[in-house]
This record gives structure tokens, C-alpha cells and sequence, in this order.
């Protein structure tokens, strides 16, 4: 920017500043933003006071884009507003440029369209605000949209605020909390919120609207701007849509008009000009409105010319927003996120409670999906194919089908007999050019077998799906684009929470306001603003990882992170071995000590909650062996805690006990260390005996228990114990046992004593990939639901999760490690954090606080276990992640830039 030009901002500034301190502010006690109407010493009223009527007379006068003589008008200074089209935005501003270049004054701009520019900033539509039910982000949406209008020198940007009952994409009565939040977030951002009244009914919803902080308002008649003047809550400027050949002009500015849109601004000018010459058409009356039109354009960022750089006839100016300036990567980035979260939020279904959707679970046969878009765009579906295959459980097949309008009849067919063959039928209706889903894709719906459950998901209007038969779930995205595609699929997979409702109702299927509630189920990958943390964290876990590999902390590892229900990293790093295969997410580890908590601990707190375990009964009542020498006083609580007095292991190799029996046998005959209960001490002994008691209970060997009571019904296929004696090249191999087995151990516990018992035991052996344990993760950091089971309630977690206060140098709760002391969850993790490590170089941590989860595997023991730089390198990453957290759980828009959300907006919408 020149340094004339960085004047002229500074002086418009200071301008602007002065004349807000002097203006009479709107009847709007909420407003945050003072009005701009002027005192006739305000500047934009001196400057209308020096102007030929001629010139006022320009700045009443509005136009669209495409009308007939407009670049010759708008120099010659006959319109003060262009309503524009949207465009790219290198033609928009190449249009801007040549406007302001030539206009005596500056011109306004004003677009219809909620996305101005093709390639510009894309924000939430208004269904979606509507169907979110939340102020906060159409708030936030208003203050996105102002940012990328100011960027590109608009005033007033598309609201589709629509005032008349029944008329407006908001729902059937205008004026609701989400209008005006959107109307403040617009007023914050400086620039004009502006509605359309198309007749009487929409004057209630305007006063509304007023109170919100309306600056603007278009009558769709000259008739209805005496309505508007005669209400006392509104203050702001009045536009009126008069004729093609400006008939009506002169009756809406002797009415109070401030302005008028005509088609054609050389006859409206005209009109206007030659009332004023046979005195139909009051001066001051024009006077007033053009200093009106000044005054908003000032406020807005349009600066007036000082008087020592106007012209003969009082004209000139500048302009203040830099029409060389596109909008930022910042700005395209942050209100893709704002857009897309509105989308998520907006999803809405309509289905009988605990119906068909999500479709989650390892369960479940075929998905098929059918495309029903008559566009010409054979791509256009494909965001929502992709992303529901993408979304669905690995077990369940997805494909699809995309029917045209030109599509031949025998694809058509076709799709019927797939659709017949699969378990769920998804139909994914784009509407025509009218709104409406085709009479051809009608019919197709109509053809297709009620036994077979569909699903039916609407782009756009829900109200396309009028008259079909009720499907077993109705789903509206209220929008075609492709956050909207991805926020359907999401919602179908469970992968995010479903809470919105319908704007409008639709016959036959729904009524307004309907809409059920489901949480989230499965984890989405996702940026890590999407879940409230620094746009660098994922690259900041990337440099921990990448300077521990420097470092020869291990060969290779795999990081999941995941917060809100986002997962926000999943990578493997290094290699299995130093020169060898890449690691993958879905590399299987050996977890050691975390097979404590995710198979040991979780299969008993199932079955806690199922009445099966006590945990204050002797192991003795469930394991009569572990009955002499005092331990029948042991209690399973004593065993969690690691307070059971056994002694913490044994190698029970270097004494020739080489089996499962010879090794119980010694645990049951030996003796205690210290009276059970009087200090916490970490033991594999009690995670093994543990185990015994749970499968005592059940009867089933704890692989197959682990499998039926945790692994699958979270789909973690990939995890469980591992057969001694066979190696599997695909594992991260730790470390070359010369002691005792003579072999590298791939695919093969490391833990002798576990080794001892088969592989299997309740303290370690387990194998899972970073894949699966992000699974485990995300259901322990989302309550204990997740993938369409309830695997713990909340108070069994904090239950287990509590910390059990005993002398001792190892914080513990009830199986899981807590974050007191000196932990390997690093300085950010929260007080109610609970983890675990594995000997191997494995952990998991989990803050329920944040709702926000780390899992780290890594073989650190290849090729020796005299490495123990992995210490180092487990809190560093629990630090990456924590300490950049920059909102509380589930408000990650707070931090996107279009903030602060004032205090008095409601949480949820009034219905």
C-alpha cells in the first residue's frame, strides 16, 4: 500500500472514529456497534451539505451489475451502489478497481449471494444456521462473512435474511435468535446487516431484527417503505426495489426511502431529477437520505475525501479497503472450518428413537449407496460415496451407483438389484433446477424394495422428499456442497454428534422443530483447529517423533492423538528396524504393560458394572488357591491397586518353571511382602492373578474374554495375544533374546514371564496397531461409548480412574496409572488424567477433562533393552499435545478468529 494511500486510511479512520462518537445510536440495547446515523455536524453530512443535488441525487440511486449504461453512470456519479454478482475474485476486484477509480465518490457494494466470489470464503447457508439451532456460530458466521466482504471492498453482504411468514430458509417465523446472532456478528464486523421485507408479515420479525442491530432493510415494494418509517424500533436505511424504468422511484424517497434499486439507473436518475425540478420530489428530503447513504458508507470503511481534495462540485474520495488485497489464506482456511462445523452441527434426522442410524458396530452386511443427481456433474455425489465408504466399519462393503437423468434404463435396473442384495440402501437425492428431486428419480425411489432398510438423504431443501414414502431414516444436509456431502456421511457413520432439526416441515415426513439426538460413536480425522488445539500441533507431535528417531529412542513408532472426537494424527515414523520396512498406523506392537489396562482392567470393569465382580470380595472367593500364607484377606480392589503385597515379578525362566501351571503354582505358594493394603508397590503378580479371577468367573480363557468383552465390539480387529514361537514380519520386532529363547522376537511376546504363560496372561502379551488403540482411546475419552456399544458408564471409569491413596512412589488408581507426581504424561496433562506404559516403549494417556487422548507405540527394546531414552521422549509428546490446547472441549470455533461470542447470546435457539 503507497504511503498516500496509508494517509488517506488513517484519516478515513480517524474520521469514522469521530463521527461514531457523535451519532445517534438505534433503539438496539444489544448492539454492540454504534449506529452511523448522523448529526448534521457529523462529517458525512458536511460533505452531502456541499454536493449539487445532482450529485446527491446519485447516491440515492442503486443498480445491479449487469444494467445498461452502469460504468457510465458510476462515473459520471449517478449511482452510489452496485449490486454485484458473484464472480472470481480477480474479476471482482479488477471491476472494483475501475469503479472506485472513476466514481466522484466512492461506490458501495452490496451482493445478494452468501458466497460473493466463486473462489472467496465459504460460510454456513442459511438452512444450516437455522437447522444448527446455534447463535454462537451463526454469530461467528456473521463476523466471517464481514471479514471476507471488507477484504473485497463490500458493504453489504447477502444475508438471506427474508422477512414474510412462511418465506424465509430460517423457518417459518423470521426474526428468531439465529437471525439475530448472525445480524450482531454482521454489525461486529463493520459491515451492514440488511434483511429483504417482502410484506406485512415480516414487520414483527423486523423489529426483532432491529433490536438485533439491522442496519438496512429492502422493501420489495415502494408501498411497504411507509410500513418500515412507521416503525419506531427501526432506524436504519431504507432500500426500495422500484420498476425497470424507475417507475415508483420518486413516491419510495418522498416516503422515507433512503435508496432505490432499478435495473435501469439512467431512468431512475432521470426521474428522481426531474421530480426535483417540478417539486414533486422535496430537496431536503433528498438531502436527508444522501446523508444518510454517506454516513453508512463511512462507517463501513469507505472514506469520504477531506475537503481540501474534493472538486469544484464537493466530490472526490478514496478508497480504504485495498482492492488490490485478495482475501488471506487465513481467512479461506478459517471459515472453511467455521463453515464445515456449522455443517456437522446442522445434520439433521428424523428417524424412531434407537433407529437405523449411526451404522456403526463390527455388524452389518453391504451398504449401497445410490446417487440420484440430475446435474451435468458426474463428480458432484462423489464427495459423500467416498467419504460414507470411507467412514463405515472396514467389515461392512460400500459401493455406489450415480443415476442421471441421461442415465440409460438399464443402469437404472441395475441399481434396483443391487439395492435388493444390500443390507442398507442409501439414497442420496440432489435437487433439480426448481428444488425438487425429478420425476425420474421419483420413480426410482418409488420402485425400490420396502424390505430393504433405506436411508434417505436430502442436498438442499429437505422439502424435496415431500410425498415419498417414509424411509427408515431421513437425513438433511440443508446444503449441496461438499462440507454438506461430508457432513451427511459423518452423521450416517456416527462420526460425529447429530442434534440438528428441521427449519420447515415436510409432508408426509416431518414437522418443524424434528430432529433426534445421537452422540458421537467413531472417530473422524480432522484438522487440529477442528478440535480446539494450535494449527501446529500435528507438526509439533511430528518433531517430537522425528527427534526421537535422531536420537536412536527407537526404530520406529506409531502415534494416534485425538480430542473432541477428532483424530487429529495417525502416523507411523521410522522404520520396524533401522534400514528396514516402513512403519505404518497399522503396524502391530507389542503393548506389554498396557495389556494391564486394555484388555486386564477393562474386561473387569465389565464386569463390575455386570454384577459378576466385587471388587472388596477376597480372590480367594473366586480363586480358592490363592487362600494360604495370608492371602486370604487379598482383595480384588488390593490387586488394581498393586497393594496385594506380592512381590512385583519373577523370572520364572532362570528357574527352570517353563510353563502356565509351574508358574501359578509358584505365585499361589508364595509369600507376601508387606501387609495387603498398607502401601501401593507396581506388580505383574497381581495382574496375572487378576486374570485367573476373571477367567474363573466367566470360564473362558482371557484371550477369548478380552476378545468378546472389549476388542470387538470396538472392531479392533487387529488386537490380541500373539502364539509364542511364531514370528510375523509385518510386527515391529523388539529385541534379540540370547539369554534364553536364542531369537529376535517378532510377532512374539517379549515379556518372558508372559512368554511362560503362552503368550497369553493378564499383565502382558497383547499386540495391537496405533489404528486399533485409538479406538480404545477415543471410547475411555468420550464417556465409554463408542462404535455403537456402551462399554463403560462414566462412573465406572472415574471409579477405576480415582487415585488410591497409599504410601507409595507409584501413582495408581484401580488398574490405570494416574497423573500425580512425577509421570510420563508430561506438565500439561490434567489432574484427573489416567494412563499406562508398556516396558517395550509403549503408553496411552487420557485427560476425561479434555476429552483428549495420546497413545504412543514404539519398539525401543530393538535391538537392546538398555536403551531408555524413550523416558525422555513420552512426556515431550504428552506436552506437544496438551500444551496446545487452546479452547475447552467441544468450542474449537472459539479459536478460529471470529470471536468473541458475546456472553447474552442463548447457548440453543428458542424454538
Amino acid at each position: 500500500m503507497s504511503f498516500l494511500v496509508k494517509v488517506a486510511v488513517a484519516i478515513g479512520l480517524a474520521w469514522a472514529a469521530l463521527w461514531s462518537s457523535t451519532t445517534v445510536p438505534v433503539t438496539a440495547p444489544r448492539a454492540t456497534v454504534p449506529a452511523p446515523w448522523t448529526r448534521a455536524e457529523s462529517p458525512a453530512a458536511r460533505v452531502a451539505d456541499t454536493l449539487s443535488l445532482d450529485a446527491a441525487i446519485g447516491q440515492l440511486i442503486a443498480a445491479p451489475d449487469d444494467a445498461p449504461g452502469l460504468d457510465a453512470a458510476v462515473r459520471a456519479g449517478r449511482v452510489g451502489r452496485v449490486v454485484v454478482s458473484p464472480r472470481s475474485t480477480e474479476a471482482h476486484l479488477r471491476r472494483l478497481r475501475a469503479w472506485q477509480a472513476s466514481a466522484p465518490l466512492p461506490v458501495a457494494l452490496e451482493t445478494e449471494a452468501e458466497r460473493p466470489t466463486f473462489d472467496g470464503p465459504t460460510t454456513a447457508a442459511a438452512r444450516q444456521l437455522a437447522a444448527s439451532g446455534r447463535p454462537d456460530l451463526a454469530f461467528m458466521t456473521g463476523k466471517a462473512r464481514a471479514q471476507a466482504a471488507r477484504g473485497l471492498g463490500i458493504q453489504t453482504p447477502g444475508t438471506a435474511l427474508v422477512l414474510a411468514a412462511g418465506a424465509s430458509d430460517f423457518g417459518p417465523t423470521p426474526g428468531g435468535d439465529v437471525e439475530q446472532a448472525l445480524v450482531r456478528g454482521l454489525r461486529e464486523g463493520r459491515v451492514l446487516p440488511s434483511a429483504r421485507l417482502l410484506d406485512e408479515t415480516g414487520l414483527d420479525a423486523l423489529d426483532a431484527l432491529a433490536s438485533a442491530g439491522l442496519m438496512e432493510v429492502h422493501v420489495a415494494s415502494p408501498a411497504l417503505v411507509t410500513e418500515v418509517k412507521q416503525r419506531n424500533g427501526y432506524n436504519g436505511l431504507v432500500v426500495a426495489e422500484v420498476g425497470r424504468l424507475g417507475e415508483g422511484a420518486v413516491a419510495a424517497i418522498e416516503d422515507g426511502a433512503d435508496q432505490i434499486v432499478s435495473a435501469s439507473p439512467r431512468a431512475a436518475y432521470d426521474s428522481l431529477a426531474r421530480a426535483l425540478r417540478m417539486g414533486t420530489l422535496d430537496a431536503q428530503r433528498v438531502r436527508d437520505a444522501s446523508r444518510r447513504v454517506l454516513a453508512a458508507k463511512v462507517w463501513s470503511g469507505l472514506e469520504l475525501a477531506p475537503p481540501s481534495r474534493r472538486g469544484a462540485d464537493g466530490t472526490g474520495g478514496g478508497l480504504q479497503i485495498d482492492p488490490w488485497r485478495t482475501p488471506s489464506a487465513s481467512l479461506l482456511h478459517r471459515s472453511d472450518l467455521l463453515a464445515a462445523e456449522v455443517a456437522r452441527r446442522s445434520v439433521t434426522v428424523i428417524q424412531r428413537e434407537q433407529g437405523l442410524l449411526p451404522l456403526v458396530g463390527p455388524a452389518g452386511g453391504p451398504v449401497f449407496t445410490v446417487l440420484l443427481d440430475p446435474s451435468a456433474d458426474a463428480e458432484r455425489g462423489l464427495y459423500f460415496a467416498n467419504a460414507l465408504a470411507d467412514g463405515l466399519s472396514p467389515d461392512r462393503p460400500a459401493s455406489y451407483a450415480r443415476l442421471g437423468l441421461g442415465t440409460e434404463p438399464a443402469r437404472y435396473a441395475d441399481a434396483l438389484d443391487a439395492a435388493g442384495d444390500a443390507d442398507v440402501v442409501v439414497l442420496a437425492a440432489f435437487p433439480d433446477t426448481d428444488g425438487e428431486l425429478s420425476a425420474r428419480h421419483r420413480a426410482f425411489v418409488r420402485a425400490l424394495n420396502d424390505r430393504t432398510p433405506a436411508v434417505l438423504v436430502a442436498f438442499g431443501d429437505a422439502r424435496l422428499a415431500a410425498g415419498l414414502r417414509r424411509p427408515e431414516a431421513f437425513v438433511v444436509a440443508h446444503d449441496r456442497s461438499a462440507t454438506a456431502q461430508m457432513a451427511a456421511a459423518q452423521a450416517i457413520a456416527g462420526q460425529i454428534e447429530v442434534a440438528g432439526s428441521l427449519p420447515h416441515g415436510v409432508a408426509g415426513l416431518a414437522a418443524a422443530g424434528d430432529g433426534v439426538r445421537y452422540r458421537q460413536q467413531a472417530l473422524r480425522s480432522g484438522a487440529p483447529e477442528e478440535a480446539g488445539l494450535d494449527a501446529e500441533a500435528a507438526a509439533r507431535v511430528d518433531a517430537v517423533m522425528e527427534r526421537a528417531l535422531r536420537s536412536g529412542a527407537f526404530p520406529g513408532g506409531a502415534v494416534a492423538v485425538g480430542r473432541d472426537g477428532v483424530l487429529l494424527r495417525l502416523r507411523g515414523y521410522g522404520q520396524l528396524t533401522r534400514g528396514g520396512a516402513p512403519t505404518t498406523p497399522d503396524t502391530p506392537y507389542d503393548l506389554a504393560s498396557l495389556t494391564k489396562v486394555v484388555g486386564t482392567t477393562a474386561a473387569a470393569m465389565r464386569l463390575v458394572e455386570d454384577g459378576r465382580l466385587d471388587l472388596d470380595a477376597p480372590v480367594a472367593d473366586y480363586l480358592p488357591r490363592f487362600r494360604p500364607l495370608g492371602k486370604q484377606y487379598v482383595t480384588v480392589r488390593q490387586l488394581l491397586s498393586h497393594s496385594a503385597g506380592q512381590r512385583p515379578w519373577y523370572p520364572f525362566y532362570a528357574h527352570g518353571l517353563l510353563d502356565r501351571r509351574a508358574a501359578l503354582d509358584f505365585i499361589y505358594a508364595d509369600t507376601l511382602q508387606y501387609p495387603p493394603g498398607t502401601r501401593s508397590r507396581y506388580s505383574d503378580f497381581d495382574m496375572i492373578v487378576l486374570g485367573e479371577v476373571l477367567q474363573s468367573i466367566t470360564g473362558e480363557p482371557i484371550d477369548r474374554l478380552f476378545d468378546e468383552a472389549v476388542f470387538e465390539p470396538l472392531g479392533m480387529r487387529s488386537t490380541g495375544f500373539r502364539p509364542v514361537g511364531v514370528r510375523d514380519p509385518d510386527a515391529a520386532p523388539t529385541e534379540r533374546d540370547d539369554v534364553w529363547r536364542g531369537r529376535t522376537l517378532q510377532g512374539e511376546v517379549h515379556d518372558e514371564a508372559a512368554s511362560v504363560f503362552d503368550g497369553v496372561a493378564g499383565h502382558a502379551g497383547l499386540f495391537s496397531t496405533a489404528s486399533d488403540m485409538a479406538r480404545f482411546a477415543f471410547t475411555l475419552a468420550n464417556g465409554g461409548e463408542g462404535y455403537g456399544t456402551r462399554l463403560f458408564r462414566r462412573t465406572t471409569i472415574d471409579e477405576f480412574t480415582e487415585r488410591v491413596r497409599l504410601r507409595s512412589t507409584y501413582p495408581t488408581g484401580l488398574g490405570w496409572m494416574v497423573n500425580h507426581g512425577d509421570t510420563s504424561a508430561g506438565d500439561e496433562f490434567g489432574p484427573r488424567s489416567f494412563g499406562h506404559t508398556g516396558f517395550t516403549g509403549t503408553s496411552i494417556w487420557i485427560d476425561p477433562d479434555q476429552n483428549l487422548f495420546v497413545v504412543l507405540l514404539t519398539n525401543r527394546v530393538n535391538p537392546s533393552r538398555r536403551n531408555t531414552r524413550i523416558r525422555e521422549v513420552r512426556p515431550a509428546l504428552a506436552d506437544a499435545v496438551a500444551g496446545a490446547v487452546r479452547t475447552p472441549p467441544g468450542e474449537a470455533a472459539q479459536a478460529w478468529g471470529f470471536g468473541p461470542v458475546p456472553a447474552d447470546l442463548p447457548r440453543v435457539a428458542r424454538r
